[in-house]
């Protein structure tokens, strides 16, 4: 059964499941945000069917539009036990008694594909989530733009210095950024570029970004005249492969049209010193966990495991975290699979001065 909430309105939807698997099968509830509008909604029903058919288990799904309906029916259900597995941002309110650790869950089941981000940590510390979905940033290519040309993406910072200089002798836009219009994306990842990843949000990462960013200006990376473009303008070029890279976010993933995604990759920008990051640029978006009743229960917490892994799987995640099966979905799941951790947001480490320190750096890159 599987029972979708939106609002507060409640559609109890029943699917045919074999007499012989309803009688053997364990019943889980889930509670999600995959519905309604939400792209990964198909793809997580289609989950849950091959993962009955599979094991024989039952799954009556709660998902909905996260508004105070659903969640105030999300913590009641979890508060009276009628809850098994949960996907939820962090801060929704629940707290160790009621969802079990990461750690301790990881401890028990090591290969359930759960993760330990520390960026996933509740105000008290603990961190009671897996992440399931991230918001990222990163550098997106256009390779058949690249492969036109004769170029290949580049694997280090050297090599993004160079194509850069090359795109732009052969007239064609290197990174598709407005730098005068909107550079915090730009900035986040020449931050985790610039300095190590542990020194992200601190002076030595600001000195890293002016760094990277001053290199790729100076290699015309931004088009010849980057003070009077447009990000609007900007992203177009890029969709529409007059552009061969540009800095974005998870949306961007969205948006790129179904025939391009084919020729679309996303990467994290080359670190300056050559030394591999662990973390991706950008902060976590929403989590599974498992409730403390569903793991007091041994056939509830077995079928729990099992549902864990098999959405948190490499071909899950494409399907739950990107824009489907394609390159573009391909290069996004290893991107968020090889990550330990996210590294927050330059703003958010530096509220009060970001905006001054950006427009400077911005300027000083550019030789305003």
């Amino acid at each position: 059964m599987r029972k979708w909430i939106s609002g507060i309105v409640l559609c109890a939807m029943l699917l045919t499941l074999a007499a012989g698997a309803q009688a053997a099968g364990v019943t889980l509830r889930t509670l999600t945000p995959f519905a309604d509008m939400d792209f990964a909604a198909q793809a997580y029903m289609d989950i849950l069917t091959a993962w009955e058919e599979e094991t024989g288990n039952i799954v009556e799904d709660y998902s909905g539009l996260m508004d105070e309906t659903w969640m105030a029916m999300m913590a009641d259900m979890v508060n009276a036990g009628e809850a098994d597995v949960v996907v939820l941002p962090v801060g929704s309110g629940l707290d160790g008694a009621q969802l079990v650790p990461v750690a301790d869950i990881l401890a028990a089941s090591p290969d359930c594909g759960m993760k330990a981000f520390p960026a996933m940590a509740e105000a008290d510390g603990a961190q009671l989530l897996s992440p399931v979905r991230l918001n990222w940033e990163a550098l997106y290519v256009n390779l058949d733009v690249l492969t036109t040309l004769g170029l290949d993406a580049p694997a280090t910072f050297d090599e993004l210095v160079a194509l850069a200089g090359n795109l732009s002798g052969q007239g064609v836009l290197p990174v598709a950024n407005a730098l005068c219009d909107w550079p915090e994306i730009v900035l986040d990842c020449a931050a985790l570029a610039g300095a190590p990843e542990s020194e992200y949000g601190g002076q030595a990462s600001l000195d890293g970004a002016k760094d990277v960013l001053t290199q790729l200006a100076a290699a015309g990376a931004f088009g010849p005249d980057p003070a009077n473009m447009t990000d609007a303008d900007c992203m177009t070029a890029f969709i529409d492969g007059a552009a061969a890279m540009r800095f974005d976010g998870d949306d961007l993933a969205l948006a790129i049209p179904a025939e391009r995604a084919a020729s679309v990759m996303v990467i994290s920008l080359p670190p300056a010193d050559g030394q591999m990051r662990t973390k991706i640029a950008g902060t976590p978006d929403i989590g599974i966990g498992i409730t403390r009743a569903c793991w007091q229960d041994d056939a509830r917490r077995e079928a729990a495991l099992s549902l864990v892994a098999a959405l948190t799987k490499p071909e899950s995640a494409m399907q739950l975290q990107s824009a489907g099966q394609s390159m573009l979905g391909a290069s996004i799941a290893g991107l968020t699979a090889a990550a330990a951790d996210c590294t927050g947001l330059l703003y958010d480490a530096n509220p009060d001065g970001f905006d001054a320190w950006a427009q400077q750096t911005v300027n000083a890159a550019l030789g305003m």
